[in-house]
């Protein structure tokens, strides 16, 4: 079934192909990376392959942060997408990714709810609010700690848009508009995007005070990472 994958990653993506290649191999043992594999060798769209290799990101990330990769989709397709653990702590992942949706101002569309300006702050926020709730109902069929892990590819968009979305989802949920599942513990957010300041390029956006130590020691190693070194060391380790 890698394969097959491989094919279509040619295909679509030709100048990536050793790249995506190596990943491949790396994630090929891990229970479940067939189903990846499938989804990938079946598509025909370009932009949900994007969305396939993100999941690969991610399993990667979370293998170069030093956690054991469980098993890709756990309960299903309906369910996560990962689960991991590290020191008998286990973590479900549903992975997300925000995709380009107005390359300029949008044309007019009388079924839209509303209209805004190209690069829209507030479109922008109730973008990763309504998204980020549509993730709530996939994460809530278990008990497990789990995280919503969000790459951002829309260039409009920046992790201040997702902690303020993540900030209103917290206070609706205070107002008992919706719940947030107990044991969801934060909104994990990154992009290609390394701040010229801190360098930092992974944020940690808690949904509830978190007081266990092995949760802020998460947060510390991933806010203090750089994606394409954890990929480096997840592949070479």
């Amino acid at each position: 079934m890698m394969d097959k994958a491989l094919e279509k990653i040619k295909q679509f993506f030709p100048n990536d192909f050793q790249f995506y290649q190596k990943q491949f191999k790396v994630i090929e043992k891990i229970p479940g990376a067939n189903r990846i594999f499938k989804r990938i060798s079946t598509t025909l769209d370009k932009e949900q392959i994007k969305d396939y290799l993100n999941e690969v990101r991610y399993t990667l990330i979370f293998k170069g942060l030093g956690f054991a990769i469980e098993k890709i989709e756990p309960w299903g397709k309906e369910g996560p997408d990962l689960e991991i653990s590290r020191n008998e702590h286990y973590l479900i992942i549903e992975i997300m990714r925000f995709k380009k949706v107005y390359p300029g101002p949008p044309e007019f569309d009388i079924s839209m709810e509303y209209i805004s300006d190209y690069g829209d702050i507030q479109r922008d926020i109730t973008k990763a609010i309504n998204k980020i709730y549509a993730k709530l109902f996939q994460i809530n069929k278990g008990n497990e700690e789990s995280i919503i892990a969000i790459w951002n590819d829309d260039e409009d968009m920046n992790e201040t848009h997702v902690k303020t979305a993540v900030n209103i989802l917290i206070d609706d949920a205070a107002k008992n508009i919706y719940e947030i599942p107990d044991h969801l513990l934060f909104i994990l957010y990154g992009s290609k995007w390394i701040s010229t300041r801190s360098r930092q390029q992974l944020y940690c956006f808690p949904l509830r005070n978190l007081n266990q130590a092995y949760q802020m020691n998460w947060i510390k190693e991933i806010t203090s990472s750089i994606v394409s070194e954890l990929i480096q060391y997840a592949m070479s380790s």
